[in-house]
């Protein structure tokens, strides 16, 4: 019974104890009331001033709207104790800014709480970017990435969007240059109709261009791609006899053999049997010379080529048993054809001209070149004084059994002068000078024109 009762006095000591510290506690608290630091996180910081600097600049505030900070406050206990975070305001003032470009500026914090003050702002600035918001447009492209299925091809993508509509900061904006929609296409067999897409800005550079600060008012369009089957069609041309030779006689070759086209409507590519690329005269052909040929010139109409494939020909003749042999031509027969005599002298500048004679080689060999020449007609009063290119006409005589002239045309170059300035300087020249010996005036090498003709 004793030792109960004595645990029981025990116990209501320990309870007096305590309740006599925390009172003894309250009032050396509110007695001494000391000084004390409190610590507040993530203050956000507001921005003031934005609507002054866009009046007086035409700026606004790019970067830097989302920016917390930390705050510690001094003050007395009690005092500080009582301070909530949403009595703490921490500012930015961008009003004085006056170019676009990025800043670090210092917060200002302020306190609701008398007896309260700042200790110190962790950041102690904020970093803002300020700059004009514009907005341009731009051109879409559109862009067919992966493979059809084998035998296919696709055509030339097409939009009805032409260009889109992007709104940012002007230095970003700048740097925008086209909007692209990538469509793949691998695997299909069958057109793309009004295929929605999304576009992706592109800089100068071809470089995607990424910016959180760059907004598009169309973010996808409608794209159509046309799917063709593909036909592989041969290459021919025709060959006219002449010159001694027959087709028969000739071998063609024709690089490349077949190219690849494709048409919109398939039953035009079942009637295509062939491409003709057209005629070559065999008596004006050069064997073993590649010839040119257009390939795209001969599509029928609806009908293109597929992508990669080449737009010309070469087509080579090749003789068997017929040579060739390349002879200059330096002879010239020319012909005026003005009705009177005129004061002009005519030179021939061309020096010679490469012909093709073609036959056996014993026979070849039999040829004279001076039973060459070139025929040249022109009216010299028509021309004028000056450089001119005629027409000539390769003329033989006495040719070989066999041997045959490849025909081509030919053009010569001459310069017309006046005879009678010329005349002029020399009689000048006589009468100037005072040397007593003979002077000799050499004879022009050209040909005087008169009506008629000569030879050089």
């Amino acid at each position: 019974m004793k030792k109960n009762f004595l645990k029981k006095q025990d116990f209501l000591l320990k309870i007096l104890s305590l309740a006599l510290s925390i009172v003894l506690w309250a009032v050396v608290m509110d007695v001494d009331n000391p000084e004390r630091n409190m610590r507040f996180d993530d203050v956000p910081v507001r921005i003031i001033g934005a609507s002054q600097l866009k009046a007086a600049t035409g700026l606004e505030l790019i970067e830097g709207e989302d920016t917390t900070v930390t705050v510690s406050l001094r003050g007395q206990s009690k005092s500080v104790g009582e301070v909530r975070a949403s009595q703490i305001t921490a500012t930015v003032d961008i009003s004085g800014l006056i170019e676009a470009n990025e800043y670090d500026l210092p917060v200002t914090v302020s306190v609701s709480k008398s007896g309260v003050e700042t200790n110190y702002v962790n950041p102690g600035k904020v970093h803002v970017r300020v700059d004009r918001v514009e907005s341009k447009d731009v051109p879409v492209e559109v862009n067919v990435t992966g493979t059809p299925d084998d035998g296919y091809r696709a055509g030339k993508p097409t939009t009805a969007t032409k260009k889109v509509t992007v709104s940012g900061p002007a230095t970003d904006l700048a740097q925008v240059s086209k909007a692209v929609a990538a469509v793949d296409v691998t695997g299909r067999n069958s057109s793309l109709a009004d295929y929605e897409c999304r576009v992706t800005l592109y800089d100068q550079d071809g470089a995607a261009f990424t910016s959180n600060y760059i907004t598009s008012q169309t973010e996808k369009i409608k794209v159509s791609v046309p799917i063709y089957r593909v036909n592989n069609i041969p290459l021919t041309v025709t060959l006219k006899d002449g010159g001694s030779l027959t087709q028969n006689q000739v071998q063609c070759v024709i690089d490349p053999e077949n190219v690849e086209v494709i048409a919109s409507n398939q039953a035009v590519l079942s009637d295509i049997k062939e491409i003709n690329l057209g005629e070559i005269d065999l008596g004006s052909v050069h064997t073993g010379t590649p010839i040119s040929m257009s390939i795209k010139d001969k599509l029928p109409s609806g009908v293109s080529l597929v992508s990669g494939q080449p737009e010309t020909a070469n087509v080579t003749i090749s003789v068997d048993g017929i040579a060739t042999r390349k002879v200059q031509v330096s002879k010239f027969a020319w012909n005026d054809t003005a009705q009177e005599n005129t004061p002009y002298t005519v030179n021939i500048l061309t020096k010679s001209v490469e012909m093709e004679l073609r036959g056996s080689e014993s026979q070849l060999k039999k040829v004279d070149v001076n039973n060459l020449s070139i025929g040249l007609t022109y009216d010299s009063v028509s021309l004028g004084v000056g450089r001119h290119t005629v027409k000539g006409v390769a003329t033989t005589v006495g040719l070989p059994s066999g041997v045959t002239l490849v025909e081509e045309d030919i053009e010569v170059e001459i310069e017309i002068t006046d005879t009678h300035v010329s005349d002029e300087t020399i009689t000048s020249d006589k009468t100037d000078s005072t040397d007593d010996t003979d002077s000799t005036v050499a004879e022009p090498t050209a040909h005087r024109t008169r009506k008629g003709g000569g030879s050089q």
